[in-house]
């Protein structure tokens, strides 16, 4: 009976998380955090799945005014996962110590628990490192609270999560790759809203401004003689962050629903085996690339394919290069994952061809990027020089890195430790809160145990999908990682909120695939 309420359930959450968002007073925030509390009681799972799908909003925070002198932000994806993990604790108490005790599952022994869950906890260190090697504590507080902790309790959930739908609803789509990508096609509609004149951004609140002069942050600037939307995010770069993520997740689901991809395989060619009462039978995984028609219609595939196309036009209408650089990677990935399984636009398709077809699309695209962003050697490029040579310059005088969310603090001229080139003194990226560079940024945020953890994690999430070939899910992980990997060489790549979010969810989503 729960399971068939469950559209109740979830419009009544969103209806509460509204009347926090825009209640406009201490007690209608509260009424609405309480409501949304009392639901997730009741369905914690269906609570976690606002945390991707709010995560894009972190810019524009709910408040509970009236709390300090200053408003109180709490962006929308924090509320819903501390109210989530508080309502799966107090469920999970409650079949603990309640009247009915159920049995207790098998547990992990010790050193099979360490090894699943080292890098993990490696990385926990280093951001306790981070807090401890900061010279600007509070900020480093509040980083590893926002980018550290509570990613990983998103992390922990989800993870649970995608165990419990892996023994209740097989194959199908997680739930939480439905809520991601639904956030990603909303912020990229906006986004193509704008740049078509219609801004509607402003609806949904005041977004955080770091312009240094205090003023209102724009929705569309123009950069070079383009135009590049910003939709709920602060640049246009972050938009193109986190739909690079999104998209291809989306893109490979969509894959089953052409008819180009549907001819020779069906269903059948990725089973799971299930044990019950009855014995041991097969189940058929609708995540194979090509599934039966009755499948493509239940998973609905034509939705995944709208929420690509419209994260791929929020990329687009960004303006953003290493988005574009970032989206070539992915469609490479998902290219290849195709030719593995003899994959074609018709039944003799040819790898070749593939690669001529991918090859042109690739030269498009940069020329595209060339054309109306100028040339690699101007714009930001030189800015990125100058910050990574300044940034290996922090490396050689800390190699344990500076701390968490401490750059800014280093970069300012004013601080004394900084190693800012003079050129950038002055501009606009005089206030750069990180090097553009994931290898840059990760050691002097977290250190070398910091690379350390996100190598390890990064090579199990890899190595997870290369070892189910016929899965669609685990092909739209791997092209996301990519993604995310090829756009963090010359941008952010794990240090927001919404990234953090996102990261996690891959992690626990690759893992789900050994499982």
């Amino acid at each position: 009976m729960i399971a068939r309420r469950t559209p109740a359930i979830l419009a009544a959450m969103a209806l509460a998380l509204l009347l926090f968002y825009k209640g406009g007073a201490l007690l209608p925030a509260l009424l609405g955090l309480a409501l949304f509390g009392a639901l997730a009681l009741l369905r914690p799972d269906l609570a976690l799945l606002f945390v991707p799908l709010t995560a894009p909003l972190y810019l524009i925070p709910g408040a509970l005014p009236g709390l300090r002198a200053s408003a109180f932000d709490l962006p929308l994806h924090e509320a819903a996962l501390l109210l989530a993990l508080a309502a799966a604790a107090a469920r999970w108490l409650w079949a603990r110590f309640g009247p009915a005790r159920p049995a207790r599952p098998p547990r992990l022994p010790l050193g099979a628990w360490a090894r699943v869950f080292a890098p993990h906890l490696l990385f926990l260190l280093a951001g306790a490192l981070g807090v401890a090697l900061a010279v600007a504590r509070g900020p480093a507080l509040i980083e590893f609270r926002r980018l550290v902790a509570e990613p990983l309790l998103f992390y922990a959930l989800a993870r649970r999560q995608l165990a419990a739908e892996a023994r209740e609803h097989g194959g199908r789509p997680p739930a939480l790759v439905a809520a991601l990508v639904i956030g990603g096609a909303l912020a990229g509609l906006l986004g193509l809203l704008q740049y078509a004149g219609l801004d509607l951004v402003p609806l949904l609140g005041k977004k955080q401004c770091f312009a240094p002069d205090g003023g209102v942050c724009p929705n569309v600037i123009a950069d070079g003689g383009v135009r590049r939307v910003l939709s709920v995010y602060g640049h246009p770069n972050n938009l193109g962050l986190f739909l690079g993520r999104a998209w291809p997740l989306a893109a490979a689901l969509a894959l089953p629903a052409l008819r180009a991809f549907s001819g020779r395989f069906t269903a059948g060619d990725e089973r799971q085996q299930t044990k019950g009462e009855q014995g041991t039978s097969l189940r058929v995984s609708p995540f194979a690339l090509r599934p039966s028609r009755k499948a493509r219609a239940r998973n609905g595939s034509w939705l995944w394919a709208l929420g690509a196309l419209l994260c791929l036009g929020g990329i687009a209408v960004s303006f953003s290069r290493g988005a574009w650089l970032g989206a070539v990677a992915a469609a490479v990935v998902l290219a290849l994952g195709l030719m593995a399984r003899g994959g074609g636009p018709r039944q003799g398709a040819r790898p070749a061809a593939w690669l001529l077809a991918l090859a042109g699309a690739a030269v498009v695209l940069a020329g595209l990027a060339l054309s109306l962003r100028g040339d690699v050697t101007a714009g930001s490029t030189p800015v990125r020089l100058l910050l990574w040579r300044e940034a290996l310059g922090y490396i050689a005088r800390h190699p344990l890195g500076i701390g968490l969310d401490q750059f800014g603090v280093y970069h300012d001229p004013a601080s004394g430790l900084s190693l800012i080139d003079p050129a950038l003194i002055g501009t606009s990226e005089q206030f750069a809160a990180h090097p553009h560079n994931l290898l840059l940024d990760i050691w002097l945020r977290l250190g070398p145990l910091g690379l350390a953890a996100f190598g390890w994690l990064l090579w199990r999430s890899l190595r997870a999908t290369l070892r189910r070939p016929t899965s669609a899910l685990a092909l739209g992980v791997a092209a996301a990682t990519v993604a995310a990997l090829a756009h963090g060489l010359v941008d952010n790549f794990y240090f927001v909120s919404d990234l953090a979010i996102v990261f996690w969810l891959l992690i626990a989503l690759s893992e789900a695939l050994e499982r």
